[in-house]
């Protein structure tokens, strides 16, 4: 474990901000906390996910990260930024409520500089949306957060304007736009840095209001803020690059110093760092590859605060981990891996956050050569993934997949003699599931049964029945099936 507290003394002071990604916080509810279990439950897979490509014209770089926010109509909002040649856009799309198809795009700001190609999306007013960005915009001074917002249709934009302190200064600091929203209702927002003292953050959207810095040193990238939904209390997270090996920090300020989560030496860098609260529950957690390198990791979920997170200890070269809210207090955590090929896996906590589910994976995008970022958002059950694939020839774009969380099936015994009964008990992430139906393939013949409030329904193996092994499967709506065999003696 690696837990490093530097002295209390260390809450950030004002301080005039640089360049670097920018980041805001999203309206989110927190973790309450157990001691964190490492049991893997049995795996499925959703191999067959369907794909909807998002951006509607191949992009130039392969650093573009969307902002997702979901309003209250189920509608999931993606802002992303689009590189024209001419001229560079903050864009916003819409993905419908069944995950099938994708309205717009519509424009939230257009400048012949550029735009930072990190940007984010957060709960506007009145039920709204607030977008966050930074670039070079003619006639403005460009060192600012920049903000706009629109109703919930996400159609009609209001003008972009500054959301940061302002320095006076016509030099563009042009950091990438990040966001969240507090329990009280204020928007956060904040960036990294590329040189010493130049990350930092900011509450609320008005310029008159000073800034907070991370810290005098170098270097804080990929940021990420989250809330803690019982107490309201906001948290800022990054990767840390200089002398030593990296690490993913997070800092609540004025009230916690600066911690570095557990064994982080192999997180992976420019992406935003998978950071979140709870729906419906209390604490902040962080998902990121554990281990020595990026390239030989394992996902991890942890607490702030706690000694030790929790590891998917079954799989390795986690690559692009994130995680997102489920309802329930549940956590969703995801990531790209190469095992088996090149995958998106997920996993779905149970509801205090201490256990994983079933794993499931899907395939990328056909033609998918890489993934370049991975975003989640899960608060209505299923995840929404959205990844920026490349598909070579310079077909770089955003696409969006469903999952569902999956079910683990277990069977006592796994031998069964002729003519006796084996108990099934199907579960979510530990979990008692009631009312999926078991059906045990046995050649011709094919018993079912449905769970009871257990989750668990015994079915009795035919006297006729030849020696041999013989498949099993749980299913239930909204979720993917999980299998495994027994044998008949």
């Amino acid at each position: 474990m690696i837990k490093e507290w530097i002295g209390a003394d260390r809450s950030p002071t004002p301080t005039r901000t640089g360049a670097g990604g920018a980041t805001t916080l999203k309206r989110v509810t927190t973790v309450a906390a157990a001691a964190i279990a490492s049991t893997l439950l049995a795996a499925s897979a959703a191999e067959a996910a369907s794909w909807i490509r998002i951006t509607s014209e191949p992009q130039p770089q392969n650093t573009s990260e969307v902002g997702l926010e979901r309003t209250a109509d189920g509608v999931l909002h993606v802002l992303w930024p689009r590189d024209s040649g001419a001229s560079e856009q903050v864009m916003h799309s819409a993905i419908a409520v069944n995950g099938k198809t994708v309205s717009g795009p519509n424009q939230v700001a257009s400048t012949p500089s550029s735009i930072n190609p990190s940007v984010d999306l957060v709960a506007g007013p009145g039920g709204g949306l607030r977008a966050f960005f930074t670039g070079v915009f003619p006639g403005v001074l460009n060192d600012a957060m920049r903000t706009a917002t629109a109703g919930g249709a996400g159609t009609v934009w209001s003008a972009h304007a500054a959301a940061s302190e302002l320095s006076g200064s016509t030099n563009a600091s042009a950091g990438a736009g990040i966001g969240a929203v507090d329990n009280g209702g204020v928007p956060w927002s904040t960036w990294g840095d590329s040189s010493p003292g130049g990350g930092g953050l900011h509450a609320g959207v008005s310029p008159a209001d000073p800034d907070l810095g991370f810290s005098p040193s170098c270097c804080e990238r990929d940021p990420n803020l989250a809330a803690d939904g019982a107490s309201g209390v906001v948290a800022v997270g990054w990767n840390r690059l200089g002398p030593g090996a990296s690490s993913l920090q997070v800092l609540v300020p004025f009230i916690s110093p600066i911690e570095d989560a557990p064994s982080s030496g192999a997180v992976w860098l420019q992406q935003r760092i998978g950071l979140t609260g709870r729906i419906g529950a209390g604490g902040i957690y962080a998902a990121y590859g554990s281990g020595s390198n990026q390239f030989n990791a394992r996902p991890a979920l942890w607490r702030i605060g706690s000694s030790g997170a929790n590891v998917v200890k079954t799989r390795r070269d986690a690559e692009h981990t994130t995680l997102a809210p489920a309802p329930g207090g549940r956590l969703w955590v995801a990531w790209e891996g190469k095992d088996r090929g090149n995958r998106i896996f997920a996993t779905r906590t149970n509801p205090a956050a201490t256990r994983f589910g079933a794993i499931v994976a899907t395939k990328p995008p056909p033609g998918t050569d890489a993934i370049h970022r991975l975003n989640v958002e899960g608060s209505r059950g299923p995840l929404d993934v959205v990844a920026l694939a490349d598909r070579g020839g310079g077909d770089i774009a955003h696409w969006t997949a469903r999952l569902r969380p999956g079910l683990t099936l277990a069977a006592k015994p796994k031998k069964v003699a002729a003519g006796k009964k084996v108990t099934f008990t199907v579960s979510d992430a530990g979990m008692p599931v009631q009312g999926a139906k078991v059906e045990l393939s046995l050649g011709g013949k094919q018993p079912a049964k449905q769970t009871n409030a257990k989750g668990k329904a015994k079915i009795k193996v035919p006297g006729s029945t030849k020696p041999g092994r013989y498949e099993a499967i749980a299913g239930k709506g909204g979720y993917e099936s999980a299998q495994l065999k027994i044998r008949v003696k």
